[in-house]
């Protein structure tokens, strides 16, 4: 069992969300949370050390006096409660009968409230029953002041990030180990993917090719003639996520395509020195930009794949930033001691080689750059025979 979460961490977690309450002028937070891997889960685990694997839900987050929450299950409630973060839990298929009485309990009426998920997480007709139901009240997107405090990780989160990346970088080097031709991609998957619940994994994404393409694992034998790619993405016991990808080559890569792997790691070397607090998104983005025109690649036209995204209790997580604006909009963060990232910056490139490197991994913000939560693990092409 890895680093568990504590009380202690519950408070300074609380204690940071109140702070910022005070500044902005809250009477309370509404935390929307939802059972999804991309956007939702996150915030509700923040608040709850609880895995929420589905349903709705929404916690009041009150600036004075303890937070209460209510989910779309009153068994989920019950359990819930004996993690010991939040007690008060109350299970419902209606989650906004029970807010509206528990924030007209609390005396919060005609109260400001920030809500959280407002954007992504919060369906517009529970919005909307809220506004009908709370006249007096000042709903205000409050999505950014969960968000920032989330993306600056704390010590016990660190910890548990880099206990999960021992485990991840495991599962991939049990990949490498077994893959062969006539094994099935499902076969191969459903190992590594044992390795990981082994090790307290709760979801997993698993992408797997031999054309470059990412496709999920199919009931087809690998001909390993080529270059075999496989990546899983995994939300370990902590919650956390990790991202990871390893190129298996089964022929020589052409001379396109090992001078761009050199390129790249020239690029993630530099940024991994320049990637300091004060620096900002683009400037990373730049540096890789200009590392390829300096090796002598012509650049294409920007593209909206994340360069990097934050990665947390959701597997991605904002700052984000790409090339070409995205639907969510790129964010040009500031970098901050304690930001952690999924690292994978594309460009198209001429000559275009057949295989790109892909380089993927997760990337702590220290004082002194970046610091690699994979450690020695290896980013070249995994020659094997």
């Amino acid at each position: 069992m890895g680093t568990q979460a504590t009380l202690a961490e519950r408070d300074l977690r609380y204690a940071k969300i109140r702070a910022a309450m005070e500044a902005q002028g809250f009477d309370a937070l509404l935390i929307a949370g939802k059972g999804h891997w991309w956007t939702g889960r996150g915030y509700f685990r923040y608040l709850t050390d609880f895995h929420l694997w589905g349903h709705d839900a929404l916690i009041l987050f009150p600036l004075q006096n303890d937070p209460l929450l209510t989910i779309t299950s009153y068994a989920l409630a019950q359990r819930v409660r004996r993690t010991g973060w939040i007690t008060d839990t109350r299970g419902d298929v209606y989650l906004i009968p029970n807010m509206v009485k528990a924030i007209q309990e609390r005396g919060l009426g005609r109260a400001r409230i920030g809500i959280c998920g407002f954007q992504w997480v919060l369906p517009v007709g529970a919005f909307e029953t809220l506004q009908q139901s709370l006249p007096g009240v000042e709903f205000v997107n409050a999505d950014a002041l969960l968000n920032d405090i989330r993306m600056v990780k704390s010590e016990l989160e660190i910890q548990q990030i880099r206990e999960h990346w021992t485990l991840s970088k495991a599962c991939m080097e049990r990949f490498v180990e077994i893959v062969g031709p006539g094994k099935t991609q499902r076969e191969l998957a459903a190992e590594c993917s044992r390795l990981a619940l082994a090790g307290g994994v709760r979801d997993i994404l698993v992408f797997i090719s031999e054309d470059g393409s990412a496709n999920t694992p199919q009931d087809e034998p690998l001909a390993c003639t080529d270059i075999v790619t496989y990546h899983m993405e995994m939300s370990g016991e902590s919650g956390h996520w990790s991202e990871i990808t390893v190129n298996c080559c089964y022929r020589e890569p052409s001379d396109v395509e090992n001078r761009l792997l050199e390129s790249e790691l020239r690029a993630y070397h530099e940024i991994r020195q320049m990637a300091k607090p004060g620096a900002r998104l683009s400037d990373m983005a730049r540096t890789f930009e200009r590392v390829l025109i300096e090796d002598g690649w012509e650049l294409g036209p920007p593209t909206d794949h994340y360069d990097f995204h934050g990665q947390g209790m959701d597997t991605i997580e904002t700052p984000w930033y790409a090339a070409e604006p995205t639907w969510g909009a790129s964010q040009d963060r500031e970098l901050v001691a304690g930001m952690v990232f999924s690292y994978h910056p594309r460009r198209v490139v001429s000559p275009q080689p057949q295989r790109t490197p892909g380089l993927n991994e997760d990337v702590l913000i220290t004082a002194n750059g970046i610091d690699r939560l994979a450690g020695d693990w290896d980013l070249r092409w995994r020659m094997m025979r």
